[in-house]
């Protein structure tokens, strides 16, 4: 029986991709034209209540980059509450891009919003592919407690669609899910077929349940508002037998209160009413191997070396910070990041993530540069400044870059000579290399030498460096600790140390050990390729597809290299593989591929190392590294935006997609940020990945897509996908990634629970390089001398919580004399902080990096939380 009670509320909006299969120049034109249109119809219509900019604040900086006269009109309407932005800057991928990208995603949009007048305190995600866990806990460090998304979820999480959403710290924000996606109320309609439209779907409505208040967006992609709206909803509260309202959001779950919400838990990863592309984690690997590599230059390395740097006086580059962060996530909206676009937007988006490379490594180069002059001034002889980003003391293995104009050297820590292993030596041109090799004097004519060494250090400071001094040799010969590769035909090899064991044997099988646990695995790596008939947005497995497992090539053999320390065995792995989907169906390969898999082990290490170098040379197929654990098990274990999230194997959603006509088959592949884990009856092993964002869980194994490799934008009737195409069918030829790929990855045996074997901290410090500068001849830009003075060693400040990740080191964004750390429990207990560091005040603070309150040793930090701390000198 129809109800007479149901109301449609309808929030105008657009939905605005920056570039898609059209580019951010074009799509800035369009934006033009239309923000100068709603800024008009928002000032002269009082029935139109607002008007939300799709909750991302680079529209504005993109409208008022050329329109800059219009800022005070901006501001106006912004204060007033009619024209809602933020909170995001750009409306980001949630599941590939790094957590702490997010959070400045959140804090830039927030800062940006503030500026005009006001923030949107609803975090709005109309088209993410897929929610994570943990956007509840970061919607709530910017005191947002509301939350509006579309795509990800399914009766199976929750069988209604507003619910109170709670992440595993805890947090909560009151949740409402676009049942009828963003362009329900859609643009450039006649008003009749709108209105007929949205009476259809409350009376037709495919949600299960009934209610009588339903939440519709007014616009679509990319369209200006229709100006006959406001009358054409007056004249149908008059004439039909609804109620409608154009509203905010806050009118919206105002309906809501005193309802009785359920309580959600959940990652939302399903498309049954609305696709998910789960495909796009792997989509176009060479953005996001890019994409991480520059995510961990800004985190891991530049800002707390820009924040050590701080504390003697050089000025902090505000600036130029904000425009890498800013340039980045420019890159990371749901289609940027995820690879579905047209071939030249995809190379737009690598060149902005290229060019911020640059510019921070740069700064990076520069910085270095000034704090090893400082640090040494005044002092005899050649040094290398090592450099530690994280704020507690390490015992690491660095390698480093020396040119000298000497085959032989030492390197002395303090009086003591450091253990070193050489990797290579070549004869260089130094004037090719120096800007002013006349600098040189005389020995501009010597031979000068590029060499790469690997050295042990022991105790490098928190959050500090020690400098390291060369000591050149007379020339007499090549060093003699460099590791000599011996090639190995008929017998296994193997190389060990104080914590693993590892055995190849002649056809290429790895066997791994772990001394202090005694877990061992036979076979414990494959690689297998398999054909991929997806798009740009979804993996889809060919309808007669015809895998293949690489084997070693028998003619290079294995070669084997002991090293004091650190060891490796290199592997030629070969496989003749269709070269396309056609000879994949006929159970043929014409194309013979080969990869290169190097396994390295340095001494004292409990992980072990993977390399993995090919040129691809096939397309349509995807390449994955199947870690054979002897899981007990279908379920995984892996690190999210906070923290660490456990999975099955999606049983229950496989077995009713095609029944329930799902959008996309729920295969269980699955995003991670760094790593993720299997577990045995023991404990169990973790991958490490740089740069690989996404595996697949099957019954007996976790595999790792290396990559895979697609020739279309969109195609339709896909086997996980039926029906229409996603996007556009245009052809994509760089997506089939036909040039030299190389990975990074590492092995880590645990004992115990997967959730508490200290995974995040773990992988961290493996992402955490150390840096070094040889403060010698080699500089690509001549810079004045440093005005500051540093001592020779220094730690900024020591964190001393074992049981705790490091997620930031910056200088604060208001206080150039401050210092935010943020800090993550990824275990299943309440944490505690500890000592803090002394000599500094610590306070707690939000997203904004606004204090909330003081902390003590007893501060806890609940299981998968993060906690933002402010520290300012007690004595400044």
């Amino acid at each position: 029986m129809m109800s007479l009670n149901k109301k449609a509320y309808i929030v105008p909006h657009t939905h605005w991709d920056r570039e898609w299969y059209f580019s951010t120049e074009e799509s800035q034109v369009l934006l033009v034209f239309t923000m100068q249109q709603v800024l008009e119809q928002l000032e002269q219509d009082d029935g139109l209540p607002c008007f939300v900019l799709d909750g991302q604040s680079v529209m504005l900086e993109d409208y008022l980059s050329v329109v800059p006269e219009d800022s005070d009109r901006v501001k106006a309407l912004v204060e007033s509450g009619k024209l809602l932005v933020g909170p995001w800057y750009t409306q980001t991928d949630q599941c590939v891009v790094h957590g702490e990208s997010q959070i400045r995603n959140l804090m830039w949009g927030c800062r940006d919003a503030k500026r005009f007048g006001a923030v949107m305190k609803v975090g709005y995600v109309p088209d993410s592919f897929g929610q994570s866990e943990q956007l509840p806990q970061l919607l709530k460090h910017f005191n947002i407690d509301k939350c509006v998304f579309w795509r990800g979820i399914w009766e199976g999480i929750c069988g209604n669609t507003e619910f109170v959403w709670r992440a595993p710290d805890g947090s909560e924000v009151t949740t409402a899910v676009l049942e009828f996606g963003y362009s329900a109320f859609q643009g450039m309609k006649p008003m009749e077929t709108h209105l007929e439209g949205i009476d259809q779907k409350m009376s037709e409505r495919f949600w299960p349940g009934e209610r009588d208040h339903f939440l519709f967006m007014g616009g679509h992609d990319q369209k200006p508002w229709q100006r006959e709206t406001v009358e054409a909803i007056r004249q149908a509260n008059e004439t039909r037998p609804y109620q409608y309202q154009l509203c905010r959001f806050e009118d919206y779950f105002a309906s809501t209160t005193g309802c009785s919400l359920p309580v959600v838990e959940s990652e939302m990863l399903y498309g049954k009413y609305s696709r998910i592309h789960r495909g796009i984690y792997s989509t176009r690997y060479d953005i996001k191997k890019l994409n991480s590599d520059v995510e961990n230059l800004l985190v891991n390395q530049l800002e707390p070396l820009l924040t050590v740097a701080n504390q003697f006086g050089l000025k902090y580059p505000y600036g130029l910070m904000e425009k890498n962060w800013k340039q980045l996530m420019q890159s990371h909206a749901h289609d940027s990041i995820g690879g579905c676009n047209t071939d030249s937007v995809n190379r737009q988006v690598k060149a902005r993530i290229e060019a911020v490379r640059e510019n921070a490594e740069r700064l990076k180069a520069i910085t270095l540069k000034q704090l090893a002059d400082s640090s040494t001034k005044g002092k005899d002889g050649e040094y290398v400044l090592v450099f530690n980003p994280l704020p507690y003391s390490r015992n690491v293995q660095v390698e480093l870059e020396l040119v000298l104009p000497t085959r032989r050297f030492t390197i002395f820590d303090g009086a003591q000579d450091v253990e070193q292993q050489h990797v290579s030596c070549e004869l260089v041109d130094i004037n090719a290399i120096v800007q002013d090799p006349t600098t040189l004097g005389d020995e501009r004519f010597r031979s000068w030498y590029r060499h790469n060494v690997v050295v042990s250090l022991e105790g490098l400071p928190a959050c500090g460096y020690r400098n390291l001094r060369v000591e050149r040799l007379a020339d007499e010969e090549a060093p003699a600790d460099r590791c000599q590769l011996q090639t190995v035909i008929d017998e296994p090899v193997s190389i060990a140390n104080e914590a693993l064991s590892v055995t190849v044997d002649m056809h290429g099988k790895i066997s791994l050990t772990c001394l202090s646990s005694g877990q061992h695995w036979d076979d414990l790596i494959t690689l297998v390729d398999g054909g991929d008939d997806g798009d740009n947005y979804d993996f889809s497995e060919p309808h007669d597809d015809h895998q293949i497992a690489f084997g070693v090539q028998q003619a290079k053999g294995i070669r084997v290299c002991q090293g004091p320390l650190r060891s490796e065995i290199r592997i030629d792995y070969q496989a003749d593989l269709p070269a396309d989907l056609a000879e994949r169906a006929e159970k043929c390969g014409s194309v013979t591929q080969h990869i290169e898999v190097v396994l390295g082990l340095a001494k004292g290490s409990e992980h072990l190392d993977i390399a993995l170098e090919l040129e691809n040379k096939v397309n349509d197929h995807r390449l994955q590294l199947h870690v054979n654990g002897d899981f007990a098990r279908a379920q995984s274990v892996a690190d999210q935006p906070v923290g660490l999230i456990r999975r099955g194997n999606d049983e229950l959603a496989l077995s009713l997609w095609q029944q329930q006509q799902w959008t996309s088959c729920p295969v269980p592949i699955y995003p991670m940020q760094s790593v993720v884990a299997g577990e045995t009856s023991q404990g169990g092993i973790a991958v490490m990945a740089d740069g690989v964002r996404e595996y697949q869980q099957y019954d007996d194994s976790i595999a790792i897509t290396l990559f895979r490799a697609m020739g279309f934008v969109g195609k339709p009737d896909l086997k996980y996908r039926p029906g229409r195409l996603s996007g556009l069918p245009d052809a994509s030829p760089d997506s089939q990634l036909r040039q030299p790929l190389s990975f990074r990855l590492a092995l880590y045996p645990f004992s115990g629970s997967a959730s508490d074997a200290g995974l995040c901290q773990r992988v961290k410090e493996w992402l955490s390089t150390p840096l070094t500068l040889h403060n010698g001849v080699v500089q690509r830009f001549m810079i004045a001398p440093p005005v500051f003075t540093a001592p020779e060693t220094f730690s900024m400040l020591a964190f001393n919580q074992p049981d705790v990740t490091v997620s930031a080191v910056k200088v604060c964004e208001d206080d150039s004399r401050s210092v935010v750390v943020r800090l993550m429990n990824a275990s299943s207990n309440h944490i505690a902080l500890g000592a803090l560091p002394a000599e500094w005040r610590v306070q707690q603070v939000d997203g904004m990096e606004r204090v909330v309150g003081d902390v003590t040793a007893q501060t806890v930090i609940p299981p998968q939380g993060l906690i933002g701390l402010r520290l300012s000198k007690a004595n400044p």
